[in-house]
């Protein structure tokens, strides 16, 4: 029986692997061609399980740098049961282990999260990588892997050092992200929890917003002197949450970095405002008027070139109507209800896309109309233009092992869960192996599902990713860290088409202090007067860290008029006439000098279509609404029959004319 399985098996990677359409973007790479043969290979017993420990299948991340300065983009894949795994990238699509030598592995411990800094300035990236589950003395204490350099045989080795910076940070960890919050020059850093307590974390209760909870987050402030310090507490970062994904912008647009943070189960996302006095202010019921109910992996891109950042958010919604039915419950009044009575913002479960408005006004929630909003258990989603057409298309991973929110397994462990074994109970639990999806921007605030057109239409259960040009021939590729199966590395064949758009790759050379440019912004503008906006940003998606250089679809016969470079500091660098098709290094010390003003970008904004002069007609009406729950007494109905608002009238009633 072991044979046939094992046959079975490997006819089954074969296929996996070696399918390819001729016609499709992308194209699934084997290990065996590649190299790269990590497995986030997950094993449950009778004591450790999907039933014991709710997020063991929630995965691990992947991160991109040029870690031994060849030139190519090297992969840090986290391992949760799993040891890491760092790959040093040959060309071609070869890539070398050096796990062992380079003292990454850390097999002792949960990994999940991972970003990537040069933290003691020495021109070699270092790895910081978060933990979580175990819960011995130290073993959710956070890594810093500090790297030594080039050895003899060419690999590169690293030190474990987060306890001598003092970040080895010790919750839950699901992520992290450097950022330079105070604008002093140097990188501080943001740690996402997600601790578990004893309570369900679905029910409804005072939230915990004074910084006590032991699910609040982590903040440590760059002192300067290879030393970090705790300043959760000072920076205002005190509000709880069951945190899945984490992103920083400058979302209003006032040159100081924000912090968005997706949050799990009933805890609201959370949106930090820069005080910019080194606090924040959470404005996400001002901001976002309602949220994916269980917010999982996030990114923040211009989607539609208006150059403002807009936000992406995932959830849970199946796209059949069979998904629908038979998994996670609807959205139900009484949710609505539990909301305002305890003080949650709104929630929803399916994805959100929230488009970015301006600085002043709330974003626009558009997730249903764009076309994206159902992909099922769904992990990271990454904007990216993967066919160089001039728009961001979003990629998103999704599949669970174990799908625990299936209505007929709940309804037989209520029945037998009292007298069936453990393994009966694992064994009714269905599997959630579907493929990922692609979503291909139209340029008209709408996405089309190109996930099979593509090529990316491989079941899998599939946690982070990242979009990184691994050959250095100008186009996406795309990388996955999967659950259970060899992590995917498609090629994308743009390149080799004869009708393809060209792009515009940008190496931002900055300061020792923040040497990827983190939170510089670069605005290209073509001779016709459109353009593209891009803020270098690595940490996106889930758990996982993207490559610095940046990557610009242009579309075809695009003439580049200008390139501008705002740095954090409101220095710039400004080139015109630029040529499609290459790499272009833009160095920090060739910066002119500036003042931070300058960060802020010159956005074009009209003047409002209408303004409010309530006071002053003397108009102070306010209707009062009776609340009654239709829903109790007709189930199937569509929406509420007994509040249908107030009704208004208009005419000239005395005769005068108006």
């Amino acid at each position: 029986m072991k044979i046939k399985i094992t046959i079975t098996s490997l006819i089954l990677s074969f296929v996996l692997f070696s399918c390819k359409k001729d016609d499709t973007l992308f194209e699934l790479k084997s290990p065996d061609e590649t190299g790269v043969y990590f497995n986030n290979e997950i094993v449950e017993t009778d004591s450790f399980n999907i039933l014991t420990d709710e997020y063991i299948f929630n995965g691990g991340g992947v991160a991109v740098a040029d870690f031994d300065q060849n030139g190519y983009p090297d992969l840090f894949f986290t391992g949760n049961q799993v040891a890491n795994k760092l790959y040093l990238n040959q060309g071609d699509f070869k890539f070398k282990d050096i796990s062992e030598v380079a003292g990454i592995s850390a097999s002792d411990k949960w990994c999940t999260g991972v970003t990537v800094v040069d933290i003691n300035e020495d021109g070699w990236m270092d790895v910081y990588v978060v933990a979580a589950m175990k819960t011995g003395t130290g073993e959710r204490n956070n890594l810093l892997f500090v790297n030594q350099g080039k050895n003899s045989d060419g690999s590169v080795s690293f030190q474990e050092m987060a306890a001598a910076y003092g970040i080895a940070d010790s919750g839950n960890g699901m992520g992290a992200a450097f950022v330079d919050y105070d604008l002093d020059g140097d990188l501080d850093l943001y740690v996402l929890n997600n601790e578990q307590s004893k309570i369900t974390p679905s029910n409804y209760r005072e939230k915990i917003t004074d910084g006590t909870a032991i699910n609040n987050d982590a903040f440590y402030r760059n002192n300067g002197d290879g030393s970090f310090t705790n300043v959760t507490q000072e920076a205002g970062i005190t509000i709880e949450g069951f945190g899945l994904g984490l992103l920083i912008s400058d979302l209003n647009n006032d040159g100081w970095p924000d912090i968005h943070v997706s949050n799990d189960y009933v805890t609201n996302d959370l949106l930090y405002i820069n005080n910019q006095d080194g606090t924040f202010s959470n404005q996400i019921s001002k901001k976002l008027k309602h949220q994916s109910q269980f917010s999982m992996g996030s990114d923040i891109a211009d989607f539609n070139n208006d150059m403002m950042p807009d936000i992406v958010t995932l959830d849970m919604l199946g796209e059949d109507n069979y998904r629908k039915k038979t998994t996670i419950g609807k959205n139900s009044y009484q949710v609505y209800i539990s909301n305002e009575q305890w003080g949650y913002e709104y929630q929803h479960v399916r994805n959100m896309l929230h488009m970015n408005n301006g600085p002043e006004a709330p974003f626009s929630e558009i997730g249903m109309y764009a076309g994206m909003y159902q992909t099922d258990w769904s992990w990271s989603p990454l904007f990216g233009d993967v066919d160089q057409d001039g728009w961001r298309d979003l990629l998103i991973t999704n599949g669970f092992p174990r799908d625990i929110t299936d209505k007929d397994f709940a309804n037989y462990r209520a029945d037998v869960g009292n007298i069936a074994t453990v393994r009966q109970l694992l064994d009714s639990i269905p599997i959630v192996k579907i493929p990922n999806y692609a979503f291909k921007n139209q340029g008209d605030w709408t996405f089309s599902n190109t996930g099979n057109e593509w090529g990316l239409d491989k079941p899998s259960f599939s946690n982070g990713a990242a979009l990184v040009d691994l050959d250095l021939d100008g186009d996406l590729d795309y990388v996955v860290n999967n659950i259970n199966d060899p992590a995917f590395i498609f090629e994308n064949g743009l390149s080799e088409k004869p009708e393809k758009g060209d792009y515009l790759k940008i190496e931002l050379n900055g300061p020792s202090s923040n040497p990827q440019g983190l939170g510089a912004k670069v605005v290209l503008t073509f001779s016709d007067g459109t353009k593209l906006f891009q803020e270098q940003q690595l940490v996106r998606g889930y758990m996982s860290t993207l490559d610095a250089a940046m990557h610009f679809g242009l579309g075809q016969n695009k003439s580049i008029a200008e390139l501008k470079v705002i740095w954090p500091d409101g220095k710039i660098n400004q080139l015109s006439t630029i040529d499609p098709n290459q790499t272009l290094f833009v160095s920090y010390a060739q910066a002119k000098p500036g003042n931070h003003s300058v960060a802020i970008l010159d956005l074009e904004t009209g003047s409002p279509l209408v303004n409010e002069v309530t006071d002053g007609v003397g108009i102070s009406f306010v209707h009062q609404e009776q609340d009654k729950i239709d829903y109790n007494v007709q189930r199937t109905l569509p929406h509420k029959l007994t509040q249908y608002g107030p009704a208004l009238a208009v005419g000239d009633l005395n005769g005068d004319g108006m």
